[in-house]
């Protein structure tokens, strides 16, 4: 059996490295959609795919590397 990761920690320590790297807008909108209630785990893994998405899309280059890739590494493993 495989044991899933908890990304809530990780999300919240990516986004804040994003709002210190000047991202504050972006990420603050990246956090309320990934921290906000969903009625069931495919609506919330869903919707927190799109928000990372169109958060690398938006921000493109200036998103640190750490962000970029904490961001991917959940989106690989949530299969999203």
């Amino acid at each position: 059996m495989s044991q899933v990761e908890d990304y809530y920690p990780l999300l919240k320590a990516a986004i804040a490295e994003a709002k210190a790297a000047g991202l504050e807008a972006a990420a603050t909108e990246l956090e309320r959609k990934l921290f906000a209630a969903y009625t069931t785990s495919s609506e919330l893994l869903g919707e927190h795919g799109i928000a990372i998405r169109a958060f690398l899309k938006s921000e493109g280059s200036a998103v640190p590397p750490k962000v970029k890739a904490t961001l991917n590494r959940y989106l690989k493993q949530s299969k999203v």
